[in-house]
């Protein structure tokens, strides 16, 4: 049929800006009703004109395609608007392509004597693009069954209410068909029917992988829209398939989800580590370790409140004792990933009401970008009233609807709340109940003592109470002794060495004596004053400063000691202040 549009002259805008509408590439199903709605619209002696509203990817062409087929009577053809639209010189130029495409249509209807459809995607980029153009169209419209034209248009929800909903009388003239996405069971018979289609039917051992793909993807991919998300996963899987002989098993899958959004699905963790994972870089804090690990068993074996975010902690304990460190191991563990998955809000920033529309609207626009992530809220007692009963919300619900009334799922995130409320508590175990395990035996003996303190804080630093019944498990931090904090910069020395090596091909040698100036000569035994952050603090001052500067000023040199000059107190109990200092040198000398 198009061969003979494109020979005929009285046909040139047709032929150039249209093209027969393609036969479905899978059987569509589930949208019986839809498609009704579509002929009912069709056979209309007036009014003939349909307009299809719905997410990207639910399938609106397919079901524009599907009723082509039943519509044995009428010639349906697909109206390419990018091209119109790039051979424009400028915009109003639209309305008389217009005029002449659908007079050609009406020659060829009448010629023919056959009815054309023609179906136009993305349809708000007409009102978009010109109002001269908007306003051609409207006659169009309106006598379109009297010229035996048939005009089927297709946008988004949004699209419709920010383009064409203002304009009443191009609105009067369309039809409105709501096309929602598919439900599960019609998602998945897709996908059955793609999996036949291209001949691995056969290699799905076990049937549950569609619904794993239709749960998975609704779940870690909220902004795409079945059944386009499902397909093009189950795409990729087949793609793997096809490339590698890999099984269409569970595995491809997670490994397909990692690549394609970057999440780690429950089971591709290893749950039997998960705590050894942890305990390696979070050190002294077994107790608190293992509070967070039993509950992301949980998440591992799926059978966490799915009503609920995926868990939501509440770690409280002084600054510098590895609350930081272990939602960053949270965030590697879950994700794989502790920066594009890890999403921090210092929550001192929203101590005013008047921040609660700010920190909701950033709040909602980074998890709609990242929904599987770990939200660190830092130091919750110093956010505003208001901006806690809305957190009441996400912590109930898993919901929160954004400045433009769209609803952002938190299901996917792993919540963190950070606290220095019942500081007092962990002062007083620092002073006399040290534990280079953190094994937690000390605090279990105060956690209704910390609950208390927690809940009954005043002044900057008043703790909603309110919040404690809606999380998930309070997790404290028991105060790091010496030997905790030498552990800690000893890993952080080699680290630095290794860097040193690896950027500048300078060998450091640190003596021992630095890791005692840094953490016994110029340490603090109160539980407030850093912990481990401070000692760290002093590394990054006195000893990675004075590297740098040692390498910037002998760059030919392969090799450097780090090492102390002076006295430290813990060599000399009767000195009230140290004299020694950091210093570095070519490691032939020695002090």
């Amino acid at each position: 049929m198009f061969a003979e549009i494109e020979l005929n002259e009285k046909y040139k805008t047709l032929a150039a800006y249209s093209a027969p509408l393609n036969t479905p590439e899978r059987e569509i199903v589930g949208r019986d009703n839809e498609i009704s709605q579509l002929m009912a619209a069709m056979c209309r002696p007036e009014l003939c004109n349909a307009l299809l509203l719905a997410p990207p990817g639910s399938g609106k062409t397919a079901l524009v395609q599907a009723a082509a087929l039943k519509d044995t009577g009428r010639t349906y053809m697909e109206v390419d608007l990018a091209r119109m639209i790039a051979n424009l010189k400028n915009p109003d130029e639209m309305a008389a392509l217009l005029k002449g495409l659908f007079d050609e249509a009406e020659i060829f209807s009448h010629d023919e004597h056959k009815e054309l459809v023609l179906f136009i995607d993305e349809f708000h980029q007409i009102v978009q693009l010109s109002a001269a153009a908007v306003e051609a169209l409207k006659p169009v419209l309106a006598a379109s069954g009297a010229r035996g034209i048939r005009v089927i248009a297709a946008t988004t929800n949004d699209e419709f209410d920010t383009f064409i909903k203002p304009n009443q009388p191009l609105v009067e003239r369309l039809q409105r068909i709501i096309v929602s996405p598919p439900d599960k069971a019609t998602t998945v018979k897709i996908m059955k029917g793609m999996a036949e289609r291209y001949g691995v039917a056969d290699e799905f051992y076990d049937d549950r992988i569609f619904e794993l793909i239709h749960e998975y993807t609704e779940r870690y991919i909220p902004a795409s829209t079945q059944p386009r998300k499902s397909i093009l996963v189950l795409d990729s899987m087949v793609g793997w398939h096809k490339h590698t002989n890999r099984a269409m098993d569970r595995a491809l899958l997670a490994d397909v989800l990692y690549e394609s959004v970057g999440v780690n699905v429950a089971f591709r963790v290893d749950a039997v580590k998960i705590k050894e994972q942890l305990d390696s870089k979070v050190f002294s804090q077994d107790w608190a370790t293992s509070v967070v690990a039993k509950r992301l068993q949980l998440c591992v074996a799926d059978l966490q409140d799915k009503t609920k975010p995926a868990s939501s902690f509440l770690f409280t304990g002084s600054t510098g004792v590895g609350k930081s460190e272990l939602t960053k191991q949270l965030a590697l563990l879950m994700f794989g990933d502790a920066q594009q998955h890890l999403i921090r809000f210092d929550m001192s920033e929203y101590a005013r009401d008047e921040s609660l529309d700010l920190f909701r609207n950033e709040l909602t626009s980074r998890v709609w970008h990242t929904s599987h992530a770990v939200l660190l809220l830092d130091e919750i007692e110093k956010a505003s009233p208001l901006v806690t009963r809305m957190l009441l919300q996400v912590l109930d619900d898993g919901r929160l609807s954004d400045a433009n009334g769209r609803q952002v799922s938190f299901l996917n995130t792993y919540i963190v709340l950070t606290t220095n409320a019942g500081s007092e508590i962990f002062e007083t175990i620092a002073q006399y109940n040290g534990d280079d395990t953190g094994s937690g035996k000390e605090l279990l003996g105060k956690m209704k003592e910390i609950r208390r303190s927690i809940t009954s804080t005043q002044g900057d630093n008043k703790f909603p109470p309110e919040l404690l019944g809606r999380i998930d498990a309070i997790v404290p931090f028991q105060p790091l002794t010496r030997g905790t904090q030498r552990k800690i910069v000893t890993s952080k020395l080699k680290k630095f060495v290794q860097e040193v090596l690896s950027k500048h091909g300078v060998r450091v040698l640190i003596a021992e004596r630095v890791i005692e100036f840094l953490v016994e000569d110029r340490g603090d035994t109160e539980s407030n004053a850093g912990g481990a952050r401070a000692a760290i603090a002093l590394l990054t001052d006195e000893v990675a400063t004075n590297v740098a500067a040692f390498i910037n000023k002998y760059p030919g040199e392969r090799a450097l000691q780090v090492d102390i000059r002076g006295v430290l107190k813990t060599e000399d109990k009767d000195r009230l202040k140290s004299d020694a200092e950091v210093v570095v040198s070519l490691p032939q000398m020695v002090f």
